[in-house]
């Protein structure tokens, strides 16, 4: 479609308006949804503990940078407390895993 943003042009977009900090959480939550330690669990979906231990944030610092995230438009958040999923937005899966292969990531912590 002419005029519609491409879905890396999207995630791109979006990284550059939040922190480093908030980048970097960005990419453990990709590398933890499609490759976490954590199954059974629907592909594309990363859980709190399992980002906590990969990324050492304390947990308040983890809310509020998950908060920003998903106002970005980058992540969704599913599910009340304790038992919340984290997943991409569309736009972020399909520009990350177009043909649904690992991880590519995108490079946005540096």
């Amino acid at each position: 479609m002419p005029g519609r943003e491409s879905p890396r042009s999207f995630v791109h977009d979006r990284l550059q308006t939040v922190s480093v900090a908030a980048r970097k959480l960005f990419d453990v939550i990709v590398h933890q949804a499609y490759q976490g330690p954590l199954h059974p669990k629907p592909k594309g979906t990363a859980t709190p503990p399992e980002i906590l231990e990969a990324c050492g944030l304390d947990v308040g610092e983890f809310y509020v940078l998950l908060s920003v995230l998903t106002k970005a438009g980058l992540i969704r958040v599913t599910n009340a407390y304790p038992f919340e999923e984290i997943q991409l937005s569309a736009e972020a899966a399909e520009a990350l895993h177009p043909s649904g292969k690992g991880d590519e990531g995108l490079g946005g912590a540096q």
